[in-house]
C-alpha cells in the first residue's frame, strides 16, 4: 500500500499554511535525483502521462470540458483528436520544464507563476479556482501509475518517488495558483 498524500508532509509541515510551505520548498540532492530517474523524454512516456492528467481530469470533472472546446467537438471519438494531443503534450512540457531546472527552483517558480497568470483569460470560459486542485489529483494519480510501471524501480524506490513527485506537483500548483490569484486581484483592482 503506497502511503497516503499527508502522512509524510503531516511529520514536516507545522501549522503554517501549506501553501506557505511549499512556496519556498527544495527537494534535496537525492530527491531531485529520484526525480529526473523517475522522468523521461521519450514521446510516448510524456503522451501517456498527459493523456492520463486530462482523461482523469475530465472524468472526475466533466465541467473542465467547457474549458476545451476544441478538443470536444469531436464527441466520443476527442481522445484521438489532434487538439487533445497537444493539449496533453503541452501540460507534460510544464512538468518537463520543471524536472529539466529540478536545480533551478527559483525559474521554475517564476515560469509557473506566468502560467498561472494566463488562466486568469480562461475565467470566461469557465476555469474556476478550484480546478487547481483537480489538476493536482490527476498529476499525482497519473504520476502514480507511471512509476508503478518503471521496470528499474523496486517497491521502496517507487514509494519514494510517488513521495516527492507528490510534493513537486504540490509545488507546481502552488505556483500556478499564486500567479492566478495575484492576477485574479490585480485585475480587480482596476476595474475598481
Amino acid at each position: 500500500m503506497f502511503p497516503s498524500k499527508q502522512d509524510s508532509l503531516d511529520k514536516q509541515i507545522s501549522s503554517k499554511p501549506i501553501e506557505d510551505y511549499y512556496d519556498k520548498w527544495e527537494a534535496n540532492t537525492d530527491e531531485k535525483e529520484l526525480i529526473k530517474l523517475s522522468w523521461s523524454n521519450d514521446f510516448d512516456f510524456l503522451f501517456t502521462l498527459g493523456s492520463n492528467i486530462y482523461i482523469y481530469i475530465f472524468e472526475h470533472n466533466p465541467k473542465t470540458r467547457e474549458l476545451f472546446p476544441g478538443i470536444h467537438q469531436y464527441g466520443e471519438n476527442w481522445q484521438e483528436s489532434k487538439e487533445f494531443r497537444k493539449q496533453a503534450l503541452n501540460f507534460v512540457q510544464t512538468l518537463s520544464f520543471a524536472v529539466k531546472n529540478i536545480y533551478h527552483m527559483d525559474e521554475v517558480a517564476d515560469y509557473l507563476y506566468k502560467i498561472g497568470e494566463r488562466h486568469v483569460k480562461f475565467a470566461d470560459r469557465g476555469f474556476k479556482p478550484e480546478y487547481w486542485n483537480i489538476f493536482q489529483d490527476a498529476m499525482e494519480v497519473s504520476l502514480e501509475q507511471q512509476i508503478a510501471s518503471l521496470p528499474n524501480f523496486n517497491e521502496s524506490q517507487q514509494h519514494e518517488a510517488i513521495r516527492v513527485w507528490r510534493r513537486l506537483a504540490l509545488y507546481l500548483i502552488t505556483h500556478l495558483k499564486r500567479g492566478y490569484f495575484e492576477r485574479l486581484n490585480s485585475n480587480k483592482d482596476i476595474i475598481l
